[in-house]
This record gives C-alpha cells, sequence and structure tokens, in this order.
C-alpha cells in the first residue's frame, strides 16, 4: 500500500486548463472553474440575502496530489482528481454546486442551510469520502484533504472575501496540523473531535 509523506514536491509548471482562468469548465473534470465559481457564488449569496438563511463555502485542499502528479505522471493525477471531484459532487445535493479552483483544490457551495448540523455532516462525509482507497498502476493510495469553511454574513458578505476566508482556512488548518478549520477566530477543528459549528451558527439560523 502507498502512502505519501505530508511534505510537497517542487510546484512544477502545468499547461492544464484547470488554471486557464478564461475557461468556465475545467477539462479533466467537467466542474466549473475559479472564474466561473465567483459568479455562481455571486448568485447563491445573492438568494441567501433574500431567504435570510445563511451560506457556507468549503474550501477541499487535496493533500499529496501534486506529489502524485510527479511521482506518476500527469495522466495518473488527472485521474486522482477526476475520481476525487465525483467522490466530492457525491456528497451533497444534486443543487448545490463544486467547483475546481486550482489543481488540487475543489470548492462547494452549502446554501439555504435550516441546521448547524448539515455543515457537520458534509465535513465528516467528505473527510470519510476522499479517505477511501484509490488504486493507481497497482498501487492503492490513501489520501486525505484540508478542509477550510468560510460562513455568510458571519465572515464576509462580498464573493472574493468570502472565498478568501476560506482560504485563508485551508492554510490554517495546514499549518496547525489540522483537517478541518473554520474561518472564524474562534473556532478550531481536528480530525479526532467534533466540528463545532454550533458556535458560528449562533444567531444565524431562523
Amino acid at each position: 500500500m502507498g502512502r505519501y509523506p505530508n511534505s510537497r514536491g517542487p510546484r512544477e509548471k502545468s499547461t492544464e486548463k484547470s488554471t486557464d482562468l478564461s475557461s468556465t469548465y475545467d477539462y479533466v473534470t467537467g466542474l466549473p472553474t475559479r472564474r466561473l465559481f465567483g459568479t455562481l457564488l455571486e448568485q447563491a449569496i445573492g438568494r441567501a440575502g433574500k431567504t435570510g438563511r445563511p451560506l457556507a463555502l468549503l474550501v477541499v485542499e487535496l493533500d499529496h496530489f501534486r506529489m502524485v502528479a510527479e511521482s506518476q505522471g500527469q495522466a495518473n493525477g488527472n485521474v486522482l482528481v477526476r475520481v476525487q471531484a465525483a467522490r466530492v459532487k457525491g456528497v451533497i445535493r444534486s443543487t448545490e454546486t463544486v467547483a475546481r479552483l486550482a489543481q488540487d483544490q475543489l470548492a462547494m457551495i452549502l446554501d439555504n442551510l435550516t441546521s448547524p448540523g448539515e455543515v457537520t455532516a458534509i465535513v465528516e462525509k467528505l473527510q470519510a469520502t476522499v479517505g477511501l482507497p484509490l488504486t493507481l498502476e497497482g498501487q492503492e493510495l490513501f489520501l486525505t484533504c484540508r478542509i477550510g469553511v468560510a460562513l455568510y454574513p458571519q465572515d464576509a458578505t462580498e464573493p472574493d472575501e468570502l472565498i478568501k476566508q476560506a482560504m485563508r482556512a485551508v492554510k490554517a488548518a495546514k499549518s496547525e496540523g489540522q483537517a478541518v478549520q473554520f474561518a472564524s477566530p474562534t473556532v478550531a477543528v481536528s480530525s479526532s473531535e467534533p466540528v463545532p459549528v454550533s458556535s458560528p451558527f449562533a444567531g444565524l439560523l431562523p
């Protein structure tokens, strides 16, 4: 069984169309790219503003993706992200949005939330789903992910700022050795502890 260490190899130059900001759909996964995701997030925030219900933006960063792409080739790297994208998409409702922001980053919009437990359940499912074994070239891989969560309107009310908050949360999770991190500074989550979403949602749900 193959396991990859937490360290990443050098960032390689890539010609993937997913990094092309002029594209609206990623050619590997078929998911919206960051360019289109910004528009979809803006629309979701508009709906949330009308309904008064909070919205959650999750950024999922796949650990070790670049090492797999470098060691096993771009084709296998594409297979890896395609499988993981399908897994992530299968966790949420068909009406909700999943996008590919970067080579190793997926994002999702959870809107029309009715209870704090919805975010908890999604985070737990994401960790379990991404962690399922995947076989490439006869080698069984077990991968993990980091998840950053930003909430509207608590953490930000503008699309770009909400994305930045979720990105900062992912970075904090990595630096602090956690699997999940909320943008709210008072919330910190580790993979071995329950995800305390009740605090950031306090006063936001009707």
